[in-house]
């Protein structure tokens, strides 16, 4: 699995569409009919969890180049950070000026936005706090991954911090953390997790038939268990927390069917498709929500006569399509562009 690590391309490239498909089954969908509901926990269930564990995994390939922690933390920073900020800052810009027209106020606030305030903007920039663009996480938390693992270096990817960081993913069920460091909490392990595995060698295990089997059959196994108890409703206490425990087994045997899935593809024809989607798979997950995808999909539902299902194929498609056409010909051929929009180096 460790040829060009084709299988990482490939992998962000899965990720990705299931990213776009997932933020185009909007809360309407969702509350109007329980199978949208259960399909879409089933991906978040494990595809973001995914993308940590590509992260981590490409971040321990190539630790030795990262002796200088200050200037990896700088870099992570400008290609992190920095899209962060002007995506939060056109974000709030854009649902301000939207409520002030009323048919765009009108779908807004069906999805539960409102007239954002600088204060709003503040703590929701600063601290993910009621933030407007909710998919930004991934970014401010990913940033907060890699400084914890550049800083802690052998310690992250211990296996004695796996089990203490799992225990941290499983306390979410009893404890909210503050702001950003709620999704952080549950975004640790499976980065340390990808870190202690190709510290370990074990890419090659990955590889063989019957472990590929077993982790399918447990992925599909544990996400039915704790998708159905999300759906129709969450215990507590005890049972809570075994549930977290199960959804931590469920995203890491869904890490490790991807990404055998993605090495069986990368010898296949359609490796380009996936490994194009990949290879773009950051700037596709910055552009696409959540007007393009979301709102799309908000106006479509309240405006067009067109069948849901139609709706999410079509929005599936541009959702992923316009943001990889338009940084592919136009932000990434021009340097202060790509800086900006992209993190990318000046």
């Amino acid at each position: 699995m460790d040829k060009r690590l084709d299988w990482a391309d490939i992998a962000r490239g899965i990720g990705i569409i299931l990213v776009v498909f997932a933020h185009t089954l909007v809360p309407k969908l969702r509350e109007a009919h329980t199978g949208v509901e259960f399909v879409w926990i089933f991906i978040y269930n494990f595809h973001m969890p995914l993308f940590f564990f590509v992260s981590g995994w490409l971040f321990e390939k190539g630790i030795k180049r990262y002796a200088d922690k200050g200037r990896f933390i700088a870099g992570k920073a400008r290609l992190l950070m920095l899209p962060y900020l002007v995506f939060s800052l056109f974000a709030y810009a854009v649902i301000f000026v939207s409520m002030k027209i009323p048919a765009l106020a009108s779908v807004l606030s069906g999805g539960g936005y409102g007239s954002p305030t600088i204060r709003d903007m503040a703590l929701g920039i600063l601290f993910y706090l009621g933030h407007v663009d909710q998919h930004l996480w991934f970014v401010y938390s990913l940033f907060i991954v890699f400084a914890v693992n550049i800083l802690l270096g052998r310690v992250m990817k211990s296996k004695i911090t796996l089990i203490v960081l799992l225990a941290l993913y499983v306390s979410k069920a009893f404890v909210t953390y503050p702001a950003i460091l709620d999704y952080t909490a549950a975004d640790l392990v499976f980065f340390s997790l990808a870190r202690v595995m190709c510290a370990d060698g074990m890419s090659a295990v990955l590889k063989k038939p019957l472990h590929i089997i077993a982790a399918a059959v447990v992925f599909v196994t544990a996400n039915v268990i704790y998708s159905r108890f999300y759906v129709f409703g969450m215990p507590r206490g005890a049972v809570k927390a075994a549930l977290y425990v199960t959804r931590a087994v469920c995203s890491a045997a869904g890490i490790v069917t991807v990404c055998s899935v993605s090495d069986m593809i990368a010898k296949t024809k359609i490796k380009p498709f996936f490994t194009a989607l990949g290879s773009y798979s950051y700037d596709i997950y910055l552009m696409h929500a959540p007007f393009l995808v979301s709102g799309l999909m908000g106006i479509l539902l309240a405006y067009s006569p067109l069948p849901p299902a139609l709706c999410v194929c079509v929005v599936t498609v541009l959702g992923l399509a316009i943001p990889y056409a338009l940084s592919r010909f136009v932000i990434r051929k021009i340097p202060p562009l790509s800086f900006v929009l992209l993190g990318g180096k000046r």
